[in-house]
C-alpha cells in the first residue's frame, strides 16, 4: 500500500492511513491497539474480542473521524476485518465513498457484500472466488507491483559475500518467508535442505516476532549447523540477498501472491517454487517447479541444480518479471480500479 501510495499521489490527492511507523507528507499514522502490543497481550482472548480484532475494531473507530468529514471519493483496503466496517462507515459520511477491498491475504475473503470493487491479486484467485459465489461484476484482477528501480544496477556479488562471510563458491538456497509450518512450510525446507551434500548455505531471512515459530530456527541449527544462517534484514537490504544468493525457494503449497518471488525474479535470482496452477502462472516459464508435497523432490532438484549451476540463470528472466509486475506499468489498471469505485458509489 505505501508503494501504490507513492505511485499514483503524481496523479490524484490521496491520503495514506498507515498503522506505524513514522508519517510523512501525505501520510497518517493511525492511533490503534496492536495485536502484538502489551495491551492487548494482557487482554488476551477472554474478552469477546480477539487480540486481532480489537487491533482492526480500534484502528477503525480512530480512522472513523477522518471518514466522516466526507473528502474521500474513494477508500481502498486490503484487511478483511476492516470491510465491514468501512461499508456502515460510509452509509454515515456526507458523501459516499466508492470502496475497493483487495483480497491479498492467506485466507479468502468475499466482500461482495462490502465493496464496489473486489480487487484480485492473480487470476487463480479470481476463479476460486467466483467459485465460491463471489460477485463476477465487482471483480478486477491486477498484480502487485514491485519497484523495479535499481534492480538492473550492477552490484559486486564477491563483495557482498565477502561483507556476509560466505565463501565465493558456496551454493546459497535463500528462503524470505514467515517462521511457520503449517503454509510456508518450513520445517520441509530445512528436512529437505538437509539432504542436500555439498557446500550449501541454507539462508532464512525472516522476523523472529511474536507470531513466529522460533522453534523452527533451532530446528535448523540442529539439523544444518553452520549450513545455515539467519537474518532479520531490513527492506530496503533484501536486494543484497536476492544478488548474492544461488536461488530463492518457497515450499509454500499454495499462495495468495508470492511478493518475495516476483522480487526476487525482478533482481534476477532463480526461483525453485512448488508445481501448481498459481506458481505456473507466477514464474510464466521462467525457473523452476517441484512438487513441494513430495518427500526428496526439493532436494532432489537443488541437487541438480547444484551440479549444473549454468542452467541457474538465463538472460531476460528478470526483463520479462519486470514487465510483467513492475509498478510503473501497472499504475494505470489501479487507477482504473478506483475509477470504477468512484462511479459505482451512488
Amino acid at each position: 500500500m505505501t508503494d501504490l501510495f507513492g505511485l499514483i499521489r503524481t496523479d490524484v490527492d490521496a491520503t495514506l492511513f498507515k498503522g506505524g511507523g513514522e508519517p510523512a507528507p501525505g501520510e497518517y499514522v493511525v492511533p490503534h491497539v496492536k495485536r502484538t502490543g502489551m495491551l492487548a497481550r494482557m487482554a488476551g482472548n477472554r474478552l469477546r474480542y480477539t487480540r486481532s480484532r480489537l487491533e482492526f475494531a480500534t484502528f477503525a473507530a480512530a480512522l472513523w473521524p477522518h471518514l466522516l468529514r466526507g473528502k474521500f471519493d474513494v477508500v481502498h483496503a486490503i484487511d478483511p476485518a476492516l470491510a465491514p466496517k468501512l461499508a456502515a462507515m460510509r452509509g454515515m459520511v456526507r458523501s459516499r465513498y466508492g470502496f475497493v477491498f483487495t483480497d491479498g491475504g492467506p485466507v479468502p475473503f468475499d466482500a461482495s457484500a462490502y465493496a464496489d470493487v473486489i480487487h484480485y491479486v492473480t487470476p487463480e484467485q479470481q476463479r476460486a472466488a467466483l467459485a465460491r459465489g463471489a460477485k463476477a461484476a465487482k471483480a478486477s484482477v491486477l498484480p502487485v507491483g514491485v519497484d523495479t528501480s535499481g534492480m538492473a544496477d550492477a552490484v559486486d556479488r564477491a563483495a557482498l559475500r565477502r561483507e556476509h562471510g560466505v565463501a565465493p563458491d558456496t551454493f546459497v538456497i535463500l528462503a524470505v518467508t514467515s517462521l511457520n509450518r503449517h503454509h510456508k512450510r518450513v520445517d520441509y525446507l530445512v528436512d529437505e535442505i538437509a539432504k542436500v551434500p555439498g557446500d550449501i548455505l541454507l539462508w532464512i531471512d525472516a522476523s523472529a516476532h511474536a507470531d513466529g515459530d522460533a522453534s523452527l530456527l533451532e530446528l535448523a541449527r540442529a539439523r544444518l549447523g553452520a549450513r545455515f544462517k539467519h537474518t532479520h534484514v531490513a527492506s530496503d537490504k533484501v536486494r543484497e540477498l536476492y544478488r548474492l544468493a544461488d536461488v530463492i525457494v518457497s515450499t509454500a503449497l499454495h499462495e495468495t501472491f508470492g511478493m518475495a518471488l516476483v522480487e526476487a525474479m525482478c533482481a534476477g535470482l532463480p526461483v525453485v517454487a512448488h508445481d501448481s496452477p498459481h506458481f505456473r502462472w507466477l514464474l510464466d516459464g521462467h525457473g523452476h517447479l517441484v512438487d513441494m508435497s513430495s518427500p526428496g523432490a526439493l532436494a532432489g532438484r537443488l541437487t541438480y541444480l547444484l551440479g549444473h549451476r549454468e542452467e541457474l540463470r538465463k538472460p531476460g528472466d528478470s526483463d520479462s518479471a519486470q514487465r510483467r509486475f513492475g509498478w510503473k506499468g501497472l499504475k494505470e489498471g489501479y487507477l482504473d480500479l478506483y475509477r470504477q469505485a468512484a462511479a459505482g458509489r451512488a
